[in-house]
C-alpha cells in the first residue's frame, strides 16, 4: 500500500539578530504561519548569550543590552528551545528569511551537520522575491531597502520594532504570504 503525499501547508520564518564585530547569534526569532490561510498560528523569541559585550551600536540598533543576555542561553540551548516550541507544527524544512543566510549561519555557529539540523540546505528568500515583484511590475523600481521600506511597497505596514528577530520573523511571512 502506498502512502499518500500530503504536503506541509506550516511554514516557519526566521530571523537573527547578531553582535559585532563578532557576529555571533544575540536573538533568534520566528513566526509559524499556514500558507492556505495565511493566518500567523505562533511567534517568539529567544535571546541568546554571546558571551561578550554587545556593541553599543547593537544595543542601539536593536534594543538588545548586556542585561538581556547576560543569563540567556548558549546558542545551542537556544537551538533546541525553539525547535521544541516549533516540532508541533511539521514545518516545511526550508524556512523563510529577508534576505540569504540566517538559517546557514545558524547551522554554522552550531556547528551542525545538514542531516542533524531541522533546517533544509536552502531556504525562501522573501527579499529576492519581494525585488522580482517589483521589477517586474514597474521595470525600473528602486528595489533597494530593507523590510520595513519594501512591506508599503506592497500595500503592508511594518508592525512591531525594526531589527527584532520575532517581529522582523512576523512581518518577513505576512509579506511573503502576500506575494503567494
Amino acid at each position: 500500500m502506498t502512502q499518500e503525499f500530503k504536503p506541509k501547508t506550516n511554514v516557519l520564518s526566521l530571523d537573527l539578530e547578531l553582535n559585532q564585530p563578532s557576529n555571533k547569534i544575540i536573538q533568534i526569532g520566528y513566526a509559524i504561519g499556514n500558507i492556505t490561510t495565511r493566518e500567523i498560528l505562533q511567534h517568539d523569541f529567544i535571546y541568546v548569550n554571546p558571551e561578550e559585550e554587545i556593541n553599543p551600536f547593537i544595543t542601539e540598533l536593536t534594543g538588545i543590552t548586556d542585561y538581556h543576555v547576560k543569563h540567556a542561553p548558549s546558542l545551542e540551548t537556544a537551538y533546541e528551545l525553539m525547535k521544541n516550541d516549533i516540532a508541533p507544527y511539521e514545518c516545511f524544512i526550508n524556512p523563510v528569511t529577508w534576505g540569504g543566510g540566517d538559517s546557514q549561519l545558524l547551522r554554522e555557529q552550531l556547528g551542525m551537520q545538514d542531516t542533524n539540523f531541522i533546517f533544509g540546505r536552502r531556504w525562501i528568500d522573501v527579499k529576492t522575491l519581494a525585488q522580482h515583484e517589483l521589477v517586474k511590475k514597474a521595470g525600473h523600481f528602486n528595489v533597494k531597502g530593507g523590510l520595513g521600506k519594501t512591506m508599503p511597497k506592497f500595500g503592508l505596514k511594518f508592525e512591531g520594532r525594526k531589527h527584532d528577530a520575532m517581529h522582523d520573523a512576523v512581518n518577513t511571512l505576512r509579506l511573503y504570504f502576500k506575494l503567494l
